[in-house]
């Protein structure tokens, strides 16, 4: 989380109101994707050297999030906080006044930037498709965008106007997600900036994948997943996540971190970590 922040300095420049009060709020989005999949999610090119090995996910989901605005302070920049792979909106945004202290969404409302911290399609509260294979790069992203654009143009919260500029911050494969839309809307896009953090630096190969980490979601916790897609997928152990150094945070938050986790797809994870975003 300590990326996110000093990247906060970034925007800071474009607001005021540092200390202001903060609301948040749960809300749901439909938004239409119309997308083609590679069939293959093994496939190095995505389809690309083949039309027959795309095929189209054309739908309309709800996508939840977290809507958190200072009071006092308004503002035409909103930042769309889009977490990484196992996460929910809950990494931006822990819904618990306890660990505000690792909330970027309060860190940022205090300085008078709202954002909207939301769950990827199939994730956390968000629509999840009965299959897994609808869950890729692509879909996922054009919903983010779909969101964006709709920050912009409707006004999507009681009490607020469509906000002038949308600035997308990722964490990890959320990172890849804005990346992967970036490139195919290119000029079109409807975000006006992006922050990427969590972004390897390395090559995978030196790191280790996290899929060696990831199991399908219905054998890690029968108990909430048991009916899923195996090809849904999550992490029976978190420390992947943390520091070594155990000092570094604080046990309770790990233990939080587990209670909390969530799913993503073998999808998402192929193409995170083969470090090979290809434009569908």
């Amino acid at each position: 989380m300590q990326d996110a922040r000093m990247l906060f300095f970034f925007l800071s420049s474009l607001f005021s109101g540092v200390g202001a009060l903060c609301s948040c709020s749960t809300t749901s989005i439909p938004v239409h994707v119309d997308v083609l999949l590679p069939k293959n999610p093994l496939d190095t090119f995505a389809g690309q050297t083949n039309a027959s090995g795309l095929r189209r996910l054309d739908n309309t989901y709800n996508i939840s999030g977290v809507f958190c605005r200072p009071e006092a302070v308004s503002s035409d920049v909103i930042q769309l906080l889009v977490h990484g792979i196992t996460y929910t909106s809950q990494y931006w945004a822990p819904p618990t006044e306890e660990f505000r202290n690792y909330s970027y969404a309060a860190f940022s409302c205090d300085r008078g930037i709202p954002s909207l911290a939301v769950d990827w399609l199939g994730v956390g509260l968000s629509s999840r498709p009965e299959s897994a294979s609808d869950v890729q790069y692509p879909s996922v992203s054009a919903a983010m965008s779909q969101i964006a654009l709709l920050l912009k143009t409707t006004p999507i919260f009681p009490g607020t106007r469509p906000f002038q500029k949308v600035i997308g911050m990722g964490h990890s494969a959320g990172s890849g997600l804005l990346n992967f839309g970036a490139i195919v809307e290119g000029p079109h896009s409807p975000f006006d900036g992006l922050i990427l953090t969590g972004l390897l630096i390395v090559e995978p190969a030196d790191l280790g994948p996290i899929s060696s980490m990831l199991s399908p979601a219905r054998d890690v916790d029968p108990l909430r997943w048991a009916t899923l897609d195996p090809a849904y997928v999550s992490t029976a152990n978190r420390t992947i996540f943390y520091s070594p150094d155990k000092t570094a945070f604080s046990p309770r938050m790990f233990a939080f971190d587990n209670f909390t986790k969530d799913v993503g797809t073998d999808r998402v994870d192929f193409r995170t970590d083969s470090d090979d975003v290809v434009a569908e």
